[in-house]
C-alpha cells in the first residue's frame, strides 16, 4: 500500500493542504528515474530558453547602444517642421539657450548641435553634391563616436578645416591637405561660397554617408549659410538608454511649442522594427521548446494516473474526495517542475554571471565582421527580471495543465472497479 494510505487518517475525508504537499513530495521519489528524467526535461528547456532570452537581450542592447551612438545620439531635439519637410530653412532658434537648459537636466549626458544643408563640393574639375554637417567638435566627441571613424587625417579645429567621406574623396580625387569649393544657399536667399582644406578622410562603412558627407566646425557653417544661433539638430545623450522614453517625455515639457523630441525609436524606426522581427523569431522557437516539454509531462503523468489506479481507487473507498486526489498530483508536477527549475535556473544564472563580464567569443571571422560596424567583438548576456521569469512561470503553468489534464480521469473513477484494475 502506498505511503499516501498509510499516512491517511481514519476518519478524514480530505487533506490539509501542508499533508497534500508533504505526501505530494514522498509519492515523487517513489520512481526516481521517471522523476528526474522528467525535471531534466524541464531543466533543459529553462536552462536553453533562459540562457537564449540573455543572449537574445544581450545583443539588442549592443545594436541599440552601437547604432545610437555611432551618429543619431539617444534622443533627438529639432523643429517640427524640419522633421516634416526637412527644408533647410526650418531650424531651432536660440539654440545655444535651449542647449543649455536641456544640459541641466540630470538626465542628460551630453549635446551635440548640428546644423545640415547640402551644397556643391568641387575640387578640380570635378564637383558633387554633399551633405555639409556643421558640428561642434568636443560636443560631438562626447555625445557620438562619429569622429572616431576618422582614418586618415585629424579632426576639423578651424573654420576652413574639413573632414569628407571616404567615397566622396575618390569621387574628387582629393586627398588630406586637398582644396574644396563649396558653393550652396544661403536660409535668405544669398549665396553661401566656402573654400576649406581636407584635414580628413571619414569611413564609416556605410555607403551612402560616406559618398556624401562633409565634417565642418558647425560656427563656419553657420556664418556661411546666413544662420545665427540656429541649428537644425540637437543630438543628445543620456545616461541610461533604458531610461530614454522618460527623458524624452521630460525633455518635451521643457522645449518650445514648435520643437519636437523624438526617441531613439522614432528616429531609427527601421532598427525598432528589426529587433521586434527578431524578438518574435525567439519567441516562436522558445514556445515550440515549451510545447514539446509539456507534452513529455502529460505523457508522465498518463503514465502516472493509469500505474496507480487501484491507489487512487483505495483512497476513493476510504472517503477521499476525488478533488482531494487530484490535487494531490497537481502537488507532485509543481514539485517535478520545482526540481527541474532550481537545476535548470541555477545553472542558466551561473553561465550568464560568468559571460556577464567576460562575453561569449564568437571567432576571428565575426570579430571582424563586428569591427567593421563598430560592435563589441563579444556577445554580452543581459540578464533581466523577464530573462529569470518567463520561461519558468510559463512551465510551471505548462506542468500543471499537463498533469491535469490526465487527474481529471480521478473524477471519473469508481471504486470497485479501480481496485479491480491490473
Amino acid at each position: 500500500m502506498s505511503e499516501a494510505v498509510a499516512e491517511l487518517p481514519a476518519q478524514a475525508s480530505s487533506w490539509s493542504g501542508f499533508r497534500s504537499a508533504q505526501i505530494g513530495w514522498r509519492n515523487l521519489w517513489r520512481n526516481k528515474r521517471r522523476t528526474w528524467l522528467t525535471s531534466g526535461g524541464i531543466a533543459f528547456a529553462i536552462l536553453l530558453v533562459m540562457f537564449s532570452m540573455a543572449m537574445q537581450h544581450g545583443q539588442y542592447a549592443a545594436m541599440m547602444e552601437n547604432a545610437t551612438t555611432l551618429i543619431s545620439g539617444h534622443v533627438q531635439v529639432q523643429a517640427t517642421q524640419y522633421i516634416d519637410s526637412e527644408r533647410f530653412e526650418h531650424t531651432i532658434d536660440e539654440a545655444s539657450v535651449l542647449r543649455r537648459q536641456l544640459l541641466a537636466l540630470p538626465d542628460v549626458v551630453a549635446i551635440a548641435p548640428r546644423v545640415e544643408a547640402f551644397a556643391l563640393v568641387s575640387s578640380d574639375e570635378r564637383s558633387f553634391a554633399a551633405q555639409i554637417l556643421g558640428i561642434d567638435v568636443a560636443a560631438e566627441a562626447a555625445t557620438v563616436r562619429l569622429l572616431d571613424m576618422i582614418d586618415d587625417g585629424r579632426v576639423p579645429a578651424g573654420p576652413d578645416e574639413a573632414v569628407i567621406g571616404e567615397k566622396l574623396a575618390r569621387n574628387l580625387d582629393v586627398a588630406v591637405g586637398g582644396e574644396l569649393v563649396i558653393l550652396g544657399a544661403q536660409k535668405h536667399g544669398g549665396v553661401a561660397a566656402l573654400v576649406v582644406n581636407v584635414v580628413g578622410i571619414i569611413s564609416s562603412g556605410m555607403p551612402d554617408l560616406d559618398r556624401s558627407l562633409l565634417l565642418m566646425p558647425i560656427a563656419a557653417v553657420q556664418n556661411a549659410f546666413g544662420l545665427g544661433d540656429e541649428v537644425h539638430t540637437l543630438a543628445i545623450r543620456i545616461a541610461s538608454l533604458e531610461d530614454s522614453a522618460a527623458v524624452t517625455k521630460q525633455l518635451a515639457s521643457r522645449v518650445p511649442a514648435d520643437i519636437t523630441v523624438r526617441n531613439w525609436n522614432e528616429v531609427l524606426p527601421g532598427l525598432e522594427q528589426a529587433i521586434e522581427v527578431d524578438r518574435l523569431g525567439g519567441l516562436i522557437m522558445y514556445g515550440l521548446i515549451i510545447i514539446l516539454v509539456t507534452f513529455s509531462v502529460v505523457n508522465t503523468f498518463i503514465m502516472l494516473v493509469f500505474e496507480r489506479t487501484r491507489e487512487f481507487g483505495m483512497l476513493l473507498a476510504i472517503g477521499m474526495r476525488p478533488f482531494g486526489i487530484v490535487g494531490l498530483v497537481l502537488w507532485e508536477a509543481f514539485f517535478v517542475w520545482l526540481v527541474g527549475a532550481a537545476i535548470g535556473a541555477g545553472i542558466a544564472i551561473a553561465i550568464i554571471l560568468g559571460l556577464a563580464d567576460v562575453g561569449l567569443y564568437m571567432g576571428e571571422a565575426m570579430e571582424a565582421m563586428a569591427a567593421q560596424y563598430y560592435m563589441p567583438p563579444r556577445l554580452y548576456p543581459a540578464f533581466t527580471t523577464e530573462v529569470l521569469l518567463v520561461s519558468p512561470l510559463i512551465l510551471l503553468l505548462g506542468t500543471q495543465l499537463a498533469a491535469l489534464i490526465p487527474a481529471l480521469r480521478i473524477r471519473r473513477l469508481r471504486p470497485v472497479e479501480a481496485l479491480r484494475s491490473e
